[in-house]
């Protein structure tokens, strides 16, 4: 259920007119009540933005529980140097063309030849032997 502001405002107005009472049965003059007031209305609608935004987890949650996770290959397989722990490393593999990554991926995860992988990807397989040498040396 999302932020309501008329629902919000009304039980605000509420609230502030019980306050009210009390703060005149307490004996504050009208302009400290005004200043309070102010203050409040200043709050309430600081907060309007934050809570128009926010998002009831307890929804996403129930759908979760209903939803079977599945690992996307192709996205590990494009992917898989944001998984290396040393940043150095996941740096400079990150500067290295996608299908360079791809390759090497191919190769070492899917243990596919490097002329296997020349076909798969359209490229030259000395380039693909190359680029797979490239990156194991960045791994090492």
């Amino acid at each position: 259920m999302g932020y309501k502001h008329g629902l919000e405002k009304r039980k605000f107005d509420a609230e502030w007119n019980k306050n009210e009472k009390l703060y005149r049965e307490l004996g504050m003059s009208d302009e400290q009540i005004a200043s309070i007031k102010e203050f409040d209305n200043d709050t309430f609608r600081s907060d309007r933005a934050y809570l128009e935004k926010k998002v009831d987890l307890s929804d996403i949650e129930d759908k979760l529980q209903n939803y079977e996770f599945s690992i996307d290959e192709y996205d590990i397989e494009e992917n898989w140097h944001e998984y290396i722990s040393n940043i150095e490393k996941r740096k400079k593999l990150s500067e290295l063309r996608p299908i360079e990554r791809r390759a090497y991926y191919l190769n070492t995860v899917m243990k596919i030849a490097h002329r296997d992988i020349s076909l798969i990807l359209l490229a030259p397989r000395r380039s693909v032997s190359r680029w797979i040498v490239k990156i194991a040396e960045i791994l090492k």
